[in-house]
């Protein structure tokens, strides 16, 4: 079970259920980091599971573990107000910069900007070490998206000219498929949306405009500076492209898009 959290602060969720398969499925302090594990790697059905057998074990209420598995669950599956509830009784035991990354996420989703980089902010004064956004206007994050374009090889510029690239600031609820919302985290740095050329015209949604969006907000926080963020939204929208002509990440490096 320490190996199991030593792995989850690492950012190892994957290594964490390794050493949570050796634990008893009895033991109660098990499933509060299988929710975390499992939220972590996209299994959100099995996060469920876990967290609710955790939420019944009444010393747990409370604990600080379980909210953060909560509010982490929330985000994972869109349930923002959930999340947010989970998270804000969490920081009023103690203020950290994690939490306060992920309130500011929530703040994002939610239109909430100003709120969202004085969290970031109260997150740095905690932290020194913790890494604020790099922010650009959007008139420049417009002009780096059009110069990476133009710098495309021509048979993927082609494509392109029936493909709207949009730059939103966060994704919308409408872009989730609340059926399976793993693939689509809040994080998220670009979306297609629409008929990829292999589908072609006799899918039933190619009359349906075909849109890459990039996300400003969640590629600034991605980088640590200007440089890191130019190639993330690079290599994002080369993504995007590269599921629009449909392939699977793997495509896209083969196609020598990355």
């Amino acid at each position: 079970l320490a190996k199991a959290w030593e792995s989850l602060d690492t950012g190892d969720a994957e290594t964490a259920l390794l050493h949570l398969h050796g634990v008893d499925a009895d033991w109660p302090e098990r499933w509060v980091p299988e929710a975390i594990a499992r939220t972590m790697v996209g299994e959100l059905r099995e996060a469920r599971i876990a967290l609710q057998r955790a939420r019944q074990i009444e010393e747990l209420r409370e604990d600080p573990d379980l909210l953060w598995a909560e509010g982490l669950f929330g985000l994972a599956t869109w349930n923002l107000a959930e999340a947010r509830t989970a998270l804000e009784r969490l920081t009023a035991q103690e203020e950290s910069p994690a939490v306060l990354d992920k309130l500011a996420l929530l703040d994002d989703l939610e239109g909430r900007y100003t709120e969202s980089d004085a969290r970031l902010a109260r997150a740095r004064e905690l932290d020194a070490q913790f890494p604020l956004p790099t922010r650009i206007d959007p008139e420049e994050f417009l002009l780096v998206v059009r110069d990476a374009i133009e710098k495309l090889p021509e048979q993927f510029q082609i494509p392109l000219e029936t493909t709207d690239v949009l730059v939103e600031p966060v994704p919308a609820d409408w872009m989730i498929d609340h059926t399976d919302p793993a693939d689509t985290p809040p994080d998220i740095l670009g979306l297609f949306v629409g008929t990829s050329e292999i589908e072609g015209t006799e899918a039933i949604d190619a009359a349906l405009p075909r849109r890459i969006f990039l996300f400003q907000r969640n590629l600034e926080r991605d980088a640590k500076d200007r440089d890191q963020l130019v190639e993330e939204i690079r290599k994002t929208l080369f993504h995007e492209i590269g599921h629009m002509l449909g392939f699977d990440e793997e495509g896209v490096a083969q196609m020598g898009l990355e």
